[in-house]
């Protein structure tokens, strides 16, 4: 019997065997690790590597110098090369002339977090491209010589982000591979000029917030965020022109705050932009001339728009129908009108519209303060004791037409005759008098059947078989000019109950006189009539008998 393997046979053996010990990871022999000196960083696998190349720290790694003695301080940490992962928390803080962290190059996964602050020298973080996972924070913060995060460039993930206080970082590139991240914070980097690097995400788990970044001129690199589940904050970036890398995100959980970005002119970006869960507060962007860009939002908790002195109307609010908070409108110098507002039917809380120096215009908020309830359903009556919303109402301080609810019916026109008009219609204090109007779009015209009596009582001793003898109807047609039709008057006699009799009418058509429709509303107008025949002229005030058609005219008038 041969007793010598054959070659290839010993090789694979001898391969079984070197593979799963190269693979070994060997624990350096302490928890936590704190270096606070060059020397200790240098002879870091003699202390801490039991005689072997420890590769693995089960606890956190800190790295901070700072006792301001360039013999002392750590400039270097290649002595560090061989660890590759990181059980707790990596943070490297107050190293004063540390320059960089080439000797990290090998760390691929970090359990905790990863603090990178006050390293007075520090530029660049490229010895970190080797991480590709971390459960924890990162956060990289107060480095006054940082220029360049590009040593990120592999990270996937991380808990929370917080990039701030880095004067001279100018872009967040090495951010590119990260797709989501549950708080991002991004604030007082007073040179970074945009945030491309974050390109891949897609979702904030719980708050955005980009805050005092003075050359920020554009949010491009949030063009395929989809969702803030929580808050997302724009405050106080002073170069931003455009919101036009938010053109994806449609869901903002709870709080949306765009405040004091002095450059802002325009929120189109926020096109997609349907849901606002709790609070949407536009606030001192004193650039800011429209809202076009809300066309989209039809959902929104509480709304604030304050203090936009460019701010000259609302009209992008157009789809917003119904609100379950309250809406506040302050301080905006040059804005006009809330013509943008008419489609809002309801509101949960409270209306504010105050301290508008320029607004004269306030029909837009009719359908909203109208004293029926068209909303399906509406909140019911509030504390304003207008049935749509569920607060008080504050007008003042306003121009002229806007600072009472009388002064905004006042100034309301409605807009043009439609078939929402169509019903019984009376003066509540002639009841048992009436009309029924039937409008027909097509034909551009009104037709009126007038139910009255006489202008006289009968005879005591007069008789009818059917109905009171004093009992008379009147009929009239005419065309449809905006809010009015003017209509001939036509008197019809002869007839008998359920008979082929002969029918007597007025002839000419209209010579018996005339009645001027004229509709303020989708709950009111007027009947203006002249009938020389019997030396009448007279205004009748007129509303429905019921409202159940009041949503179906405001809807055809508004289109």
């Amino acid at each position: 019997m041969n007793r010598h393997l054959p070659p290839v046979i010993f090789v694979s053996i001898i391969m079984t065997i070197i593979i799963p010990l190269q693979s070994w990871a060997v624990d350096c022999s302490s928890a936590d690790i704190e270096l606070t000196s060059q020397a200790a960083v240098d002879n870091f696998q003699t202390t801490y590597g039991g005689g072997r190349t420890c590769d693995t720290i089960t606890g956190d790694l800190i790295i901070r110098g700072g006792s301001g003695d360039p013999q002392v301080d750590i400039s270097d940490v290649s002595g560090l090369r061989d660890i590759s992962a990181i059980g707790g928390s990596l943070g490297i803080s107050g190293n004063l002339i540390l320059t960089n962290v080439d000797g990290l190059n090998s760390v691929t996964k970090i359990g905790g977090q990863l603090s990178i602050s006050q390293n007075s020298l520090l530029a660049k973080i490229d010895g970190l491209n080797g991480l590709v996972g971390m459960q924890g924070d990162l956060s990289i913060e107060a480095n006054p010589s940082l220029t360049s995060i590009n040593g990120l460039v592999n990270l996937r993930s991380a808990m929370n982000l917080r990039v701030q206080v880095n004067p001279e970082l100018t872009s967040i590139a090495g951010l590119s591979s990260l797709t989501s991240v549950g708080k991002l914070y991004i604030g007082y980097n007073e040179a970074l000029i945009n945030i491309d690097g974050l390109l891949q995400l897609t979702e904030v788990g719980y708050s955005l917030d980009i805050k005092n970044n003075a050359a920020l001129t554009d949010i491009d690199g949030l063009s395929s965020l989809t969702r803030v589940a929580y808050q997302f904050n724009l405050r106080n970036n002073t170069s931003l022109t455009n919101v036009d890398g938010l053109s994806s995100l449609s869901y903002v959980g709870f709080y949306l705050n765009i405040e004091s970005n002095s450059a802002l002119t325009n929120v189109n970006g926020l096109s997609s932009l349907n849901f606002v869960g709790t609070h949407l507060s536009i606030v001192n962007n004193t650039a800011l001339t429209n809202v076009d860009g809300l066309s989209s939002l039809t959902y929104a908790g509480y709304f604030t728009i304050s203090a936009n002195t460019a701010l000259t109307n609302i009209n992008g609010l157009s789809s917003l129908v119904r609100m379950v908070g309250g809406l506040e409108i302050t301080n905006n110098t040059v804005l006009t009108n809330v013509d943008g507002l008419s489609s809002l039917t309801s509101l949960l809380s409270s209306l504010t519209v105050k301290m508008n120096d320029s607004l004269a215009i306030c029909e837009g908020l009719s359908r909203l303060l109208d004293q029926w309830d068209d909303a399906t359903p509406g909140p019911g009556p509030g504390a304003s004791g207008v049935p749509d919303v569920g607060g008080a109402v504050l007008l003042g301080d306003n121009l002229d037409g806007c600072n009472s609810i009388q002064e905004i019916f006042a100034d309301a026109s409605y807009s043009r005759i439609n078939a929402g008009l169509n019903d019984a219609w009376y003066n509540p204090d002639t009841s048992g008098q009436g009309f029924f109007i039937t409008v027909f779009p097509d034909l551009a015209t009104v037709s009126m059947a007038w139910f009255t009596y006489d202008t006289e009582f009968p005879p005591i001793d007069a008789t009818a078989n059917l109905g009171d003898p004093g009992h008379r109807w009147l009929t009239a047609t005419g065309p449809i000019v905006d809010n009015q039709a003017l209509m001939d008057i036509e008197m019809t006699s002869g007839g008998l109950f359920d008979t082929t009799t002969e029918i007597q009418r007025t002839d000419p058509p209209g010579s018996d006189g005339t009645i001027l429709l004229t509709f303020t509303s989708c709950n009111s107008g007027t009947v203006e009539y002249d009938i020389p025949s019997i030396n009448r002229q007279g205004t009748i005030p007129i509303q429905r008998v019921a409202n159940d058609n009041i949503a179906l005219c405001e809807a055809l008038s508004s289109d």
